[in-house]
């Protein structure tokens, strides 16, 4: 009989309909510590997946490295870096979609306790559904879009992307192959095209929903990119100005509102600092 740690978690048939709070990085990538409702939820989870030891009593909120990445070769002390490698993703030990998707829909080997279940338990999912940022987080530390720029709160939106109306835009790094950085750690969303250039969607840990475009290249989808890694660089063209990227962004979910935006090319909207303290 086949060992069920050796085989990908089978999916059950009726998972739960519940979102991803927000990806949790192990210390060690350097992005801070993690806390919350939402890590205690994914200790149960992976508890009871076989890949961590059951100890609701015990357990913290954090999301250390010892849960991250495991503490021994032992099946049961994997951690979440455990079940990636059993579900045949990157063992990053970085918890986000692909990750809390495996969780979401795996069904319990019959093997283990609650064979037959859903990961997610009915405290889980109560601990999901209820879990909301920590207070006081306020505005996002964002970043420039390249090296040497200013940060992404300190420009004001001057027009529309053309096709999305949801992402009122700025332009910048006006010199042909520049690099691209991430101004704050992103997972890429989508792939597009700018007329000219390649463009593609991405989502930040702050919740801002982004699109870059007149670019030379898209990474790919799933892309995961710290704060400040290289993402694309601008292409070299002589439409609309010239060289430069296009940055828009939909502060929707963030602020449950969309950002104040000029529609004319001209600068005089608040910057996208002031509108997010205002709203945060």
């Amino acid at each position: 009989m086949t060992d069920w740690w050796t085989v990908p978690y089978p999916k059950h048939p009726d998972p739960p309909d519940v979102s991803l709070p927000r990806t949790l990085y192990p210390p060690k990538m350097g992005e801070g510590f993690f806390n919350g409702d939402d890590v205690t939820a994914y200790k149960r989870a992976v508890s009871r997946l076989g890949r961590w030891p059951w100890d609701p009593e015990g357990w913290d909120d954090g999301y250390a490295d010892t849960f991250a990445y495991g503490t021994s070769g032992n099946v049961k002390d994997t951690g979440v870096k455990g079940i990636q490698r059993q579900s045949g993703l990157d063992q990053s030990a970085m918890l986000g979609p692909h990750t809390f998707e495996i969780l979401r829909t795996a069904m319990i080997p019959y093997a283990l306790a609650h064979g037959g279940a859903r990961a997610f338990d009915g405290v889980a999912l109560d601990l999901l559904r209820g879990y909301s940022a920590p207070a006081g987080g306020g505005v996002p530390d964002l970043g420039p879009v390249f090296a040497g720029g200013k940060s992404v709160l300190d420009h004001d939106l001057t027009h529309i992307t053309g096709g999305l109306p949801d992402y009122p835009a700025f332009d910048d790094a006006y010199t042909a192959g520049t690099a691209i950085i991430a101004p704050e750690p992103l997972e890429i969303t989508g792939q597009s095209s700018s007329n000219p250039g390649d463009a593609f969607y991405a989502r930040g840990d702050s919740g801002l929903e982004y699109w870059f475009g007149h670019l030379t290249s898209s990474p790919p989808d799933g892309g995961r990119f710290n704060k400040g890694a290289k993402l694309s660089s601008v292409l070299d063209h002589d439409v609309g100005g010239g060289p430069h990227v296009h940055v828009g962004i939909d502060g929707r979910s963030v602020m449950g509102h969309q950002f104040e935006a000029h529609d004319n090319y001209t600068h005089g909207a608040p910057t996208i600092g002031e509108q997010l303290s205002e709203a945060l």
